[in-house]
């Protein structure tokens, strides 16, 4: 396939894609020019094997590090890492599967915003220019505006700098008779008053580490009119938070960058939710609940100082601004809100949860928790509201799992136990055959082999002779499944089979990882209850967020100590996405950003990483419950 000193070829089937790339440049690369950004969850450092590509034909670099991060059979079928494999002439390679963004959560209970949007329109005629009346158009608008409605002298209108600069073209296009939206005090958009405008569209906006998820609703009486949602594209720079803080630290093009991909996957998350809703208006308002880094990726503040002690935010919020000053290139450009943060890592998100489920206001102790690739919790107990954050890091998203994946089509989701005591697997669409592990198959795995104890209490998974010396009673079949994968101990969960499947097995590292992530989650929850002064069995409720909360199953959850031993199961319950119910509520009412940014203030944050308790508390999580019998 060579072709001198030409430029390698890449190319895709059965797309037809292709680019010309520099030899030598990385897969990963060559599939983002082509149009493919293929999720990087190590940060592109060659460890977790989650960017694989198939070549079909031609040649792509093997070395050390491809064989430590995917199998010798995917090796030998054609897969590369793409972080780390180079082009060493023209390819041409499967197109990357496109239904890697897996199940992202979209469902959430909602309430009536309580108290008025705060939105007004008015029709307002303004005297033209003259010699004799050479006001700036600016103070016309404004006088206007005074004259059709209440306005105090210490309270004047705001108008934004891009809309500013399209008003001289504005008012003239329109003949100096048009229609004013505002929010408050600003003046958020200007049109033609000839015909019938409804007050307008608005997109709520969850923005999560991995995950976007938007509602679209009318603004006039918040019905809700769609739903849409995507994978968030920043992942192609890491799949957590400091890797993405990290890269986006470097300097400003890697922060313009990091801009300039959620901004992006906002506009087409705007154009997916209208098409849904057979709308063809841009939104008017734009509302955005995310963690604390999330929200400085998107405005374009330098994030750099939340990694580093103290762990100093630009900007904990509200922010309020037209959409176009981030790049938005719609016309008009919606005006943005921001949910206010609590710290650098308990985020919008967070307070916009809190918001719709009004867990200030419930009375009793109620503990929620948002976990996915932040553990983000909170705890109202005595009046008073604590939060914390702890770093989770990404293996409920199925990252740093070795055959770890998102819920998409052959993800194990679920494991139990049969009558006859083998393990039944539950996959993500049924009819596609195992691939991987995703977040809630992972918690399930643990708990079950914890509960015939083929994992012990320190973590360690066991070999056969360990295991039927722990447990006399485990059938056969069942220890067979138990090997050793060349790096540790293993268990297949779905073993290999003839036509190159190479099986899904739960690693030594995996369970590891896993202890990892629940020993950080469990102990920021005890050290909330600590400080609140009360202990798991006085909770009244426990509210699971998110994506991996709301798909986990609980009593996995409390058997393998990611909740603490005491809570009533039946006071645990899945409450979908949080941050999306209460970021729609924070656009559609002025009460509600009141009550949100009061609230933002009232919470008591607590940071771990200095405290001695939580120190203590990690190490004793990292410890499994004992196990509950299934004999």
């Amino acid at each position: 396939m060579e072709r001198g000193n030409a430029m390698p070829i890449v190319a895709f089937v059965p797309s037809g894609k292709k680019t010309e790339v520099p030899a030598g440049i990385r897969l990963i690369e060559a599939c983002r020019l082509a149009g493919f950004p293929l999720p990087a969850p190590c940060g592109e450092k060659g460890l977790c094997g989650k960017c694989r590509v198939r070549v079909l034909e031609g040649e792509a670099s093997v070395d050390r590090r491809q064989i430590a991060c995917l199998p010798s059979k995917l090796l030998a079928l054609g897969w590369r890492a793409a972080c780390v494999a180079e082009v060493e002439g023209d390819l041409i390679l499967a197109d990357p599967d496109e239904s890697r963004d897996g199940v992202i959560l979209t469902d959430f209970m909602t309430r009536e915003a309580r108290g008025e949007s705060g939105l007004w329109e008015r029709d307002i005629v303004l005297p033209e220019p003259s010699m004799a009346d050479q006001r700036d158009d600016q103070t016309r608008l404004f006088d206007a505006l005074g004259a059709v409605g209440p306005r105090r002298k210490d309270d004047p209108f705001l108008l934004d700098i891009p809309l500013l600069a399209r008003l001289p073209d504005i008012l003239r296009r329109t003949g100096f008779h048009c229609r004013a939206l505002g929010l408050g005090r600003r003046i958020v958009a200007l049109r033609d008053s000839s015909g019938e405008w409804r007050r307008g569209l608005g997109l709520a906006v969850d923005i999560g580490t991995t995950t976007l998820a938007a509602a679209l609703c009318d603004l006039a009486d918040g019905r809700i009119l769609s739903v849409a949602s995507q994978a968030n594209p920043q992942a192609v720079r890491g799949d957590d938070v400091i890797s993405r803080v990290d890269y986006a630290s470097r300097g400003p093009d890697e922060l313009a960058e990091m801009r300039s991909l959620i901004v992006k996957a906002l506009e087409e998350l705007s154009g997916a939710a209208r098409r849904e809703a057979g709308c063809a208006e841009e939104p008017v308002l734009v509302a955005v609940g995310g963690n604390t880094a999330m929200n400085h990726l998107l405005v374009g503040a330098s994030p750099q100082a939340l990694a580093l002690a103290p762990f100093i935010p630009a900007f904990m919020g509200p922010l309020a601004l037209c959409a176009s000053q981030l790049g938005w290139r719609g016309a008009p450009p919606p005006f943005l809100m921001v949910v206010p943060n609590v710290s650098a890592y308990v985020g919008g998100d967070i307070t916009a949860g809190l918001l719709a489920h009004e867990v200030h206001r419930l009375g009793g102790n109620t503990l929620f928790l948002d976990v996915g690739t932040n553990g983000e919790m909170a705890l109202a107990s005595g009046g008073a509201v604590y939060a914390c954050a702890t770093a989770a890091g990404p293996a409920f998203e199925g990252a740093r799992i070795k055959q770890g994946m998102r819920a998409i089509p052959g993800a194990i989701a679920r494991i139990g136990l049969s009558e006859k005591g083998l393990l039944e697997i539950g996959v993500v669409d049924s009819l596609s055959p195992a691939q991987g592990l995703c977040g809630t198959g992972l918690l399930d795995a643990v708990a079950v082999l914890l509960g015939i104890g083929i994992i012990d209490a320190g973590g360690r998974l066991l070999d056969a002779d360990e295991a039927r010396a722990a447990n006399p009673r485990l059938p056969q079949p069942l220890l067979d499944l138990l090997h050793n994968d060349g790096g540790g101990p293993a268990i297949w969960l779905e073993r290999p089979a003839d036509g190159g499947h190479p099986g899904v097995a739960l690693t030594q590292r995996d369970v590891r990882e896993f202890q990892l992530a629940k020993g950080a989650v469990a102990a920021g929850v005890k050290v909330l209850l600590e400080v609140a002064g009360i202990g798991p069995e006085n909770l009244d409720r426990v509210l699971l967020a998110g994506g991996f909360g709301n798909y986990l199953d609980p009593a996995s959850a409390l058997a393998a100590g990611l909740l603490p031993a005491g809570i009533d199961r039946e006071r645990v319950r899945s409450v979908g996405n949080a941050s999306l119910a209460g970021t729609r509520l924070y656009m559609l009412s002025e009460g509600e950003r009141a009550e949100a940014a009061e609230l933002s203030r009232f919470i008591k944050h607590l940071e771990l990483s200095g405290r001695a308790d939580f120190q203590e508390a990690f190490a004793e999580a990292m410890l499994f419950p004992e196990r509950m019998r299934h004999e």
